[in-house]
């Protein structure tokens, strides 16, 4: 079942995890929340706390040991889990008060309809796992069988399909929720008709344009009237969906200079030197002491290393150096120890025989003489064909999941063997050994149940060094960043400072959860300090902060809170199109005098000293006016215009204009129906933002870049 997982992973394992969660929990809970805080965030009033808030994270952690068999979960992911978290409260809260509200829900009868009914969801027909291979359609039948075995599934695969089942219903109620809003838009007939009429007007005319680009910049004078009429017409194209910060900073590049390449080259040389002369038993302990990672038993193939690394690896005969080179941003030396040809992966079945040193008298109390000597026996019984060995798991296994698994354990790569390596790698498929388990709790019978073709693998001792500066280098490169840091003390100094020193000043806006900026790595720190109460717009942080090898001097220019933008914020953005209208103002003036003054078309351009432009067959559709590009207010108030003569000057786009219509026609129109159809189209676009437009309506506090 791909969409639970192709591979089932090994139970015991999983067992042995949950338990470690448990007492991880336990124990990180004494820790958590030291900022005295008790809420995550709050939406529309409704408090997630940090306890809760952690227990959802924890059962995000929780999943994915089960799933990749380990605890250990790098920083990002953690994030990506805490992020996720969040998000999945959001929607539920924001999303679940309107459904609630109308009464709204997903039925059972709804819900089986989407696996075994008519309306199957995507997620599951676009599936190939449950699509039939001799019609290529969704196979009802094999769903159905699925979800009766449900009960005989591990504990991977329940997990895996509950978050499914919960995907496909909220995926479920989004669209009804969505078909409820869109049925509320409703073209009548006599607009629709209005507009297929609109576009049938055609006219042939002939316009003076006085493009704004006649008046110099030095001809307008912006006052703060000006600016404020611009930011109230157009506020609601400043709207802020979510809060966030506006960094300034300088990064300082820290890289290694000719002497330091130098002194790594010689470091390089000297550790080659004594590499060459170090016993074969004494290498993994020099690898270990000499190298940036550390020594590698497996076995791997030629391909697994970077080039030039693998042809040298797959040429290179047991007991060849490697000479040192630079690969990447390492130096790179090391020695072909050995090879062997040896699979990829092992699929194996086993029977586990514990002893009482397992502490789990509910599982077994025997000693480990008695468990060995069972051991032996479930053996010879299987090695000697007089028990199938599934029916030896059923009566003799002491693993808690041998009615789910039957004792089969899956694939297992090469690399992984641990204490049974050399049986696994060694034992012909279908043939079974007895393993003594290195902790001393029992026993177990495996056996070789398949196996990928075998490949010739080296195992290689690798010692990499770092090109990496000194420590000179670095306290010489910070004490230049601490320098601007100390001398400037808020955004704007920084700003004249960086422009006098020719430095490269950066900009960039940040979220209060985000984790990087412009490819740089892990800056949580700079974006709490970013986000801390007694941080406000203009201030300097008070430290040089060290992140990828840069030293970041770094000011908070601007906040910019959820929902509009102030018009300071925006008067960089709207200056040259305010500009633009007090252009048009003083072209506007010109062209009435004109059209007072003068009784046609010509004497206009005339007295404008410009020249006429003449079209023919312009209607509203139509991607350009003449030589200028599409003016949408002209051609709607030339369509609009019943009669022909002369119009009064319209302001547009890019040019104050005079026309006057020398005839109109009527074209076919467009399809009244078709009008119709592609408003619904345009709202049904609509309809995948209405998750945004709740978030912008609601109320939300998130606290989170004060805790994480």
């Amino acid at each position: 079942m791909g969409i639970i997982g192709s591979i089932r992973k090994h139970s015991w394992i999983a067992v042995a995890l949950v338990g470690v969660a448990i007492v991880a929990f336990i124990f990180q809970d004494l820790s958590k929340n030291k900022t005295g805080m008790t809420d995550v965030g709050k939406v529309n009033g409704k408090a997630l706390t940090i306890q809760h808030f952690n227990n959802l994270v924890d059962q995000e952690k929780d999943n994915y040991a089960l799933m990749n068999q380990t605890r250990d979960i790098p920083n990002e992911v953690e994030r990506q889990f805490r992020e996720r978290v969040w998000q999945k409260y959001l929607y539920e809260t924001v999303f679940g008060e309107q459904t609630s509200k109308l009464g709204m829900q997903v039925s059972a009868e709804e819900m089986n309809d989407m696996y075994t009914g008519l309306f199957i969801h995507p997620n599951l027909s676009q599936n190939p796992q449950f699509v039939d291979p001799a019609t290529g359609q969704y196979n009802r039948q094999l769903m159905a069988r699925l979800i009766n075995e449900y009960g005989k599934w591990d504990t991977v695969q329940r997990m895996q399909w509950n978050e499914l089942k919960k995907e496909n219903k909220d995926s479920r109620m989004q669209r009804k929720y969505g078909n409820l809003l869109l049925g509320g838009f409703y073209m009548p007939k006599a607009l629709s008709n209005r507009i297929s009429e609109f576009s049938a007007e055609v006219a042939d005319a002939r316009f003076v344009a006085l493009p704004f680009s006649l008046v110099n910049d030095s001809e307008v004078t912006l006052k703060e009237e000006d600016y404020k009429k611009y930011y109230e017409d157009h506020k609601a194209e400043f709207r802020i969906p979510e809060e966030y910060r506006e960094l300034e900073y300088v990064a300082y590049p820290v890289n290694p200079t000719p002497a330091d390449l130098a002194e790594i080259e010689k470091e390089v040389m000297k550790v080659w030197a004594d590499f060459q002369t170090t016993a074969s038993d004494e290498i993994p302990f020099f690898v270990g002491a000499e190298s940036m990672r550390p020594y590698d038993s497996n076995y791997v193939k030629a391909s697994t290393f970077t080039a030039p690394l693998d042809e040298q690896v797959a040429a290179a005969a047991p007991g060849t150096f490697i000479e040192p080179a630079i690969i990447g941003n390492d130096w790179t030396m090391g020695k072909v120890l050995s090879s062997a040809v040896r699979p990829d992966s092992v699929r194996i079945s086993a029977i586990f025989v514990f002893n009482n040193k397992i502490n789990e008298p509910r599982i077994t109390t025997r000693s480990d003489e008695q468990a060995r000597h069972l051991a032996d026996s479930v053996l010879a019984l299987v090695k000697g064909n007089h028990m199938p060995f599934e029916a030896a798991v059923e009566q003799f296994s002491d693993d808690p999941q041998k009615a789910n698994n039957h004792g089969d354990m899956e694939w297992m790569l090469d690399g992984t063997f641990g204490f049974i390596d050399k049986e696994l790698v060694n034992t012909p498929v279908g043939d079974c050994f007895l393993a003594t388990r290195p902790d001393s709790i029992g026993y177990m019978i495996v056996k070789v149940t398949d196996r990928t073709p075998a490949v010739k693998k080296y195992r290689v001792a690798l010692i990499t060094r770092p090109i990496e500066p000194s420590q000179a280098t670095r306290e010489a490169v910070y004490n230049e960043a601490h320098k601007l840091a100390s001398q400037y003390r808020d955004v704007k100094s920084l700003e004249e400072g960086a422009r006098k020193a020719n430095l490269s000043l950066r900009n960039a806006q940040v979220r209060n959860m985000d984790d990087r900026i412009a490819g740089i790595t892990d800056v949580r720190e700079i974006v709490q300090w970013a986000y801390n109460d007694n941080t406000v717009a203009g201030n300097l942080a008070d430290k040089v902060y060290e992140k990828d090898n840069l030293y970041i001097v770094v000011g908070l220019k601007e906040i910019y809170k959820k929902g509009y933008a102030t018009l300071d914020q925006v008067r960089p953005m709207i200056e040259q199109q305010v500009r633009l209208d007090k252009k048009a103002e003083l072209l506007m003036a010109r062209a009435e005098e004109a059209v007072k003054a003068a009784k046609d078309i010509n004497s206009i351009a005339l007295k404008l000293h410009t020249t006429v432009d003449t079209v023919s067959g312009i209607s509203i559709n139509d991607n350009h006016l003449g030589q200028y590009p599409m003016e949408v207010k002209v051609q709607a108030v030339i369509a609009a215009t019943k009669k022909p003569g002369l119009l009064k000057p319209i302001k547009g786009a890019s040019a104050v204009f005079v026309v006057n219509i020398d005839g109109k026609q009527k074209a076919e129109g467009f399809d009244p129906e078709l009008a119709r159809r592609q408003m619904q189209m345009r709202y049904a676009n609509k309809g995948r933002q209405i998750f945004d437009v709740l978030m912008m309506n609601s109320e939300i506090e998130d606290y989170r870049a004060k805790i994480f």
